[in-house]
């Protein structure tokens, strides 16, 4: 369809000789001024000289057409040159419906973007805003070549993103034809549109008699044509209606479309409300544009929309957290449970965050030795005493003991394994519905002077996590009709609370963050009193978190920017002491785990310190019945350490998994030359980024000592391959990364292969330290 752009003449010049509407008779023309004697004709009219100098004129249209110049530069950057927003384009599977879906968007996106700067700079505004440029040239080519300049900026270095990678580079040959082809028509549109005939009934519909001259002679206009109103109506109409079908139908459309063709969608929508109703309406009725208005409501209505808050009564389910008991009565019961043999190991586990590839890669390994264990006629879960988990690898733990909650209401336990519903849950798309609702309900609650609780994107996720839970039991563990409710819309301690003393599940424990205060939070279900960091349930603090939902507390350890906002955790009664400062509602807010460690190591060396204080974790002589005192010899201490982040052979402490108690873990990776280039420039951010990562590796270090040393350790580390890209890190795994993730565990990955058997041999071994401590409980 050919998309027409009006050029009436200017009010300077006379009108040119067109054919008048139907049913309105023509003005007469004045007859020829006879030539006088000899008297040569007059030469024709020269455009006369402006007097706007070039730089300033540029200034001027870069200003009129600022919605959609700089979101197409905003929209390269984003999409480029963010880390995670990169890993969600290469994400995408070829050949399939987001993949289908991101060609429309990303094809509609760069047409509005010309289209709407079209309209701006082919509008002649009462005041001009362009004004007369001292070089006529200068400014038509200006005119003509920016819009055009829009779908090539837009569309080459995103088609070559996709050109350069060895999967995805279909995806990049669709999305180069689609830039060259929508070049081509732009800049061959004028020519074509002058070729129609007169009985063309696209020339009738857009009137074309009128307007040949003025479309050949590219003169700006004085008001909008009525086909260009309808197709901005029509863009505007499939704008919302998306926006209510997000609305509706959260998780189906957003994954219909994909992250990124949402991006995109967002970006082609704003193109248009910025362009033409904060700029071309205002200008045209009231001679000013509104460009500044989004962000003048988005800093005025701030303080007063922030619907961002943990636990929020008004969405929580009435009842609140159950009483917890201190971490030493946990173990007294664990230790009659299922550890009064004296013999059974006790595992603590730490689960490194990562988002989904974090998810994935823990609730799998765990589930993998759930298997493991039930090969060798023992219960894995039953050694776990307790899981810390930061980001992804809390929702991957948390996934792995409400999977043993399942199947203990399972139709059929057997055929409900936690290998089959950890993946499956883990699996899904969980990075499209908080991404529309970023993009749409969430963002248009920033500029309105009201805290919408509904509309706030964290809710998205939760609700992603609590529903596709149901899904997943539906495929793999159908649960009996008085099954308990869905736990992950019940308060955080409720599968502790499904559990009798015969029946023991893992500990949980997630790492959060207090933003302001740069402190560890720990969201555990049960009590610690040496630790180092702040219990968000702790009720001296007097937070209003007590009907906190095991799905809240999840997110709260994976508030990772800007998918995740950070959350609000308001006092019960609000603090009024302006002497010292402490006034205001709000306690903190919480963020991602991995700000202060990601290993999620530390909070098990607060749990090992608490243990020792109690005086229930000691070295037991061989003639003392520990065990029926409700003491944990340490000899019985083991480690497993879940990392996702991809590891060559100098990534693993423990190298070739030593048997003896006290071997000392190593760290490699500090024998190696490191420097930094651009280092004025990139010292500060590398450094900030580097020393969080080795914050966790040394707690990890630490808690290996702490612990006995590299003979009672297991590191399950996800291997490097060489050349290839590691899964990403945002939530959502595509079937390749899964299928690598699968093919570790079950160790499947050729150890022969130079691109990655040393780091597969390393997993192996620690595989084997681990099936060793099973069969120590037999």
């Amino acid at each position: 369809m050919l998309i027409p752009v009006v050029y009436p003449p200017p009010d300077t010049s006379p009108p040119p000789k067109f054919s008048p509407p139907p049913g309105q008779p023509p003005e007469p023309t004045p007859p020829p001024e006879p030539p006088r004697g000899n008297e040569p004709p007059p030469p024709p009219q020269q455009p006369s000289e402006g007097d706007v100098p070039r730089m300033l004129y540029l200034v001027r249209v870069l200003w009129l057409c600022l919605f959609p110049v700089g979101i197409v530069i905003a929209g390269v950057a984003v999409l480029l040159g963010l880390e995670q927003a990169g890993e969600t384009l290469l994400s995408l599977e070829v050949g399939s419906l987001q993949t289908a879906m991101l060609v429309f968007s990303f094809w509609l996106w760069l047409l509005l973007a010309w289209y709407t700067s079209r309209l701006l700079l082919d509008r002649r505004f009462k005041a001009d805003s362009l004004g007369e440029c001292t070089h006529p040239r200068f400014a038509e080519g200006l005119r003509r070549w920016l819009p055009r300049g829009l779908v090539l900026g837009g569309g080459l270095p995103i088609a070559a993103f996709f050109l350069l990678q060895t999967r995805e580079r279909l995806i990049g040959a669709g999305l180069l034809a689609v830039t060259l082809a929508l070049y081509l028509f732009v800049w061959k549109r004028r020519a074509w549109l002058l070729k129609l005939g007169t009985d063309s009934r696209l020339a009738r519909w857009l009137a074309l008699d009128l307007r040949r001259e003025a479309i050949a002679l590219m003169v700006r206009e004085d008001r909008m044509a009525t086909p260009s109103r309808i197709l901005i109506a029509l863009v505007m109409l499939l704008q919302w209606a998306l926006f209510a079908a997000l609305l509706a139908w959260p998780e189906a459309t957003a994954r219909a479309l994909g992250s990124p063709a949402l991006v995109l969608l967002a970006m082609g929508s704003w193109i248009v409300f910025g362009g033409i109703v904060l700029t071309y309406v205002p200008k045209a009725l009231i001679g000013l544009p509104l460009t500044p208005l989004p962000l003048l409501l988005f800093l005025a209505f701030a303080p007063l929309n922030d619907n961002h808050r943990v636990a929020p009564p008004d969405l929580n389910p009435p009842r609140g957290v159950a009483k917890r008991q201190p971490a030493d009565a946990w173990l007294q019961t664990w230790l009659r449970t299922v550890g009064a043999d004296g013999r059974r190991p006790l595992v603590l586990v730490a689960a490194s965050g990562g988002a989904s590839r974090a998810a994935y890669w823990s609730g799998a390994a765990l589930a993998r030795l759930q298997d493991l264990g039930e090969a060798e006629g023992v219960n894995f879960a039953d050694t776990v005493f307790a899981i810390s988990g930061t980001s992804g690898g809390a929702l991957g733990a948390t996934s792995f003991v409400a999977a043993l909650d399942a199947r203990r209401q399972a139709v059929n336990a057997a055929a409900c394994t936690p290998w089959q519903l950890v993946r499956d849950f883990t699996g899904q798309d969980h990075l499209a519905a908080p991404v529309g609702a970023l993009l749409y309900a969430d963002l248009a609650q920033r500029f309105l002077p009201m805290a919408l609780a509904g509309a706030d994107r964290s809710l998205a996720l939760e609700e992603v996590w609590t529903r596709d839970w149901t899904r997943s039991l539906a495929r793999h563990c159908p649960l009996r009709e008085t099954a308990q409710p869905n736990p992950w819309r019940e308060p955080l301690t409720v599968l502790h609370g499904r559990a009798s003393d015969a029946q023991w599940l893992p500990l949980l424990a997630l790492n959060s963050t207090a933003l302001a205060r740069g402190q560890r939070v720990h969201q555990a279900d049960f009590l610690l009193f040496n630790s180092d960091g702040l219990d968000l349930l702790d009720p001296t603090l007097g937070l209003d978190v007590e009907r906190l939902t095991l799905a809240q507390a999840v997110h709260n350890s994976a508030r990772f920017p800007y998918i995740s906002p950070a959350a609000a955790v308001f006092f019960k009664d609000p603090h009024m002491n302006d002497e010292t400062g402490d006034s205001g509602p709000i306690w903190d807010r919480l963020g991602d785990g991995g700000y202060v460690e990601a290993s999620g190591t530390l909070m098990l060396s607060d749990l090992l310190r608490d243990l020792e204080a109690s005086g229930r974790l000691r070295v037991c002589k061989p003639e003392d019945d520990c065990a029926a005192q409700g003491i944990l010899d340490r000899s019985r201490l083991r480690l497993l350490l879940l990392v996702n982040r991809p590891s060559e052979v100098d990534d693993w402490l423990c190298r070739d998994a030593p048997q003896a108690a006290d071997a000392p873990p190593v760290d490699n990776r500090r024998y190696r030359a490191a420097d930094l280039r651009l280092d004025e420039v990139l010292a500060p951010p590398v450094g900030i980024l580097s020393s969080n990562g080795a914050r966790g590796r040394d707690s990890a270090v630490d808690l290996i000592k702490r612990i006995g040393g590299c003979g009672q350790v297991a590191e399950l580390r996800l291997p490097a391959v060489q050349g290839e890209r590691p899964p990403s890190m945002n939530w959502m795994l595509n079937a390749t990364s899964r299928a690598f993730i699968d093919a570790a565990l079950l160790e499947k990955l050729p150890v022969a292969d130079a691109s990655v058997g040393p780091a597969q041999a390393q997993l192996n071994a620690h595989l084997r330290q681990a099936k060793g401590w099973l069969q120590q409980m037999k």
